[in-house]
């Protein structure tokens, strides 16, 4: 069939008959129906969250096509002066925009929020669990501004003393891993206990790989961010004094230790050997008039088997927590030994705070799952039994702790998570379930689980 044969009778059917603009017109309308059908039953769930602005994106594609021809159609019918064709075209055309603005308008919703799915508008927490109901406590809502002094574990105590000068321009980092990388090709087993154990390193998987993530403790227990620090090295508090506090003060730091790949970096091998001096690659953001510039690093050293990735910014060229974080490595794994508070004997602990915003959540847990395995949190709304977060809650509160054949001795969980279904305001019982799967492939098993009061995040 030549090609001339299907686009001349198209041609005819589109711009010289009155229905040809209409059949397109029906067309696009039809996908209209479809999205507001779907948004309906499914808005704010996080599938669907995930989805629709892709959905959006096709669907703004095809009626941008049907509005062309739609168009083109009526240009041709004032050309012809097919008058009634061209009003009917016209009134149509109308009706279309509107539908090209709801996609538009639900195509922003999904993408950028803040929205609210509703879920939680009908439920209530029963009072035969009100009476012994967990309620987070409060503490870390304002971890993003958080000054040095808050935190007292040995890593940012010796990484923050780098802080108290006002840093330069020099951006060499001498790095010596030979410490970490003896550990890792000669006693990889008693790393990984190691690492599990210490209270300071989150051993999880992250993007596929095992990764030691280092965590920095609060004064009065709980590491919040997972990782992620960031604040200003002098008691400044920027709704105090916004210019003072980014100064040459601020930071954001984050430390983690991927085997073999960064895990951050998406399987990225390590850019520099184990022990080098190498200058730092900078990227750099020129400031406001009310902040200087920031320069960021994320420098990566190792070899085939592991990979230590130190991200920093700060408002200097000098890589200052860069070279001090490395240097605390090399001589805490020289030192290899466990901190005090590793092991605690006694009962089981659950301690749930809130995060940074309602729906965001920490919780340390002390248990003992008494053998090698992975232990990871599932979430239920107790009335109608409701998975929650499903697909998301294992990625971020995986990991692997510590564990012994004496039951009183208790190890550090601790993760933050987000439980997504549910809005601001509207709080109601979630049931948090710790489980564990065994190294050995045994069935998994519910560890402990508490009954709690939570609200969703919303975007």
């Amino acid at each position: 069939m030549k090609v001339a044969n299907v686009i001349i009778p198209a041609k005819e059917f589109l711009f010289d008959t009155w229905y040809g603009a209409l059949t397109v017109w029906c067309g696009a309308s039809a996908l209209l129906a479809a999205m507001f059908l779907l948004d309906l039953p499914f808005a704010g769930r996080v599938w669907w969250s995930s989805i629709a602005p892709y959905v959006g994106y096709a669907l703004l594609l095809l009626l941008l096509i049907a509005g062309i021809v739609f168009i083109a159609a009526w240009i041709v019918s004032l050309v012809k002066r097919r008058w009634k064709q061209a009003i009917v075209q016209l009134v149509l055309g109308v009706i279309w925009t509107g539908g090209f603005l709801f996609a538009l308008a639900l195509l922003a919703a999904a993408s950028f929020g803040p929205s609210e799915d509703h879920f939680a508008d009908e439920l209530t927490i029963p009072p035969e669990v009100a009476e012994n109901i967990v309620e987070p406590e409060s503490g870390f809502a304002a971890s993003c501004f958080r000054t040095i002094d808050e935190y007292d574990d040995d890593f940012a105590l010796s990484v923050f003393k780098c802080l108290t000068n006002d840093g330069c321009d020099d951006d060499m980092v001498t790095c010596d891993l030979s410490e970490l990388a003896a550990l890792v090709h000669n006693r990889r087993d008693e790393l990984m206990a190691y690492l599990a154990r210490h209270p300071g390193w989150w051993l999880h998987e992250d993007h596929g790989c095992l990764s030691a993530t280092r965590r920095l403790r609060l004064r009065g227990g709980g590491h919040p961010l997972g990782g992620y620090y960031s604040g200003n090295s002098r008691k400044v508090h920027p709704n105090e004094d916004y210019e003072a506090y980014y100064k040459q003060t601020r930071y954001q730091m984050r430390t983690t230790i991927g085997f073999p790949y960064s895990p951050f970096g998406r399987k990225r091998e390590a850019e520099h050997p184990v022990t080098t001096t190498v200058k730092a690659s900078l990227r750099e953001w020129d400031g406001s008039a009310s902040s200087p510039a920031n320069f960021t690093s994320c420098m990566s050293f190792g070899d085939k088997d592991f990979c230590v990735e130190v991200f920093e910014q700060t408002t200097v060229r000098a890589r200052r927590i860069t070279n001090a974080s490395l240097s605390f490595l090399q001589a805490e794994f020289a030192a290899f030994k466990l901190p005090e508070d590793a092991i605690k004997r006694g009962p089981e602990e659950f301690v749930l705070r809130d995060g940074m915003q309602p729906g965001i959540y920490n919780l340390t847990l002390r248990l003992n799952p008494g053998e090698p395995g992975v232990t990871y949190l599932k979430a239920y709304e107790v009335t109608k039994e409701t998975r929650l977060s499903e697909g998301r809650l294992y990625d971020r509160s995986n990991e692997r702790i510590g564990w012994s054949h004496d039951p009183e001795e208790k190890f550090l969980y601790e993760n933050e998570f987000t439980i997504y279904e549910g809005d601001w305001g509207k709080p109601y019982a979630a049931r948090i379930e710790v489980w564990f799967r065994p190294d050995t492939g045994k069935p998994e098993r519910k560890l402990t689980e508490r009954i709690c009061k939570i609200e969703g995040w919303q975007r």
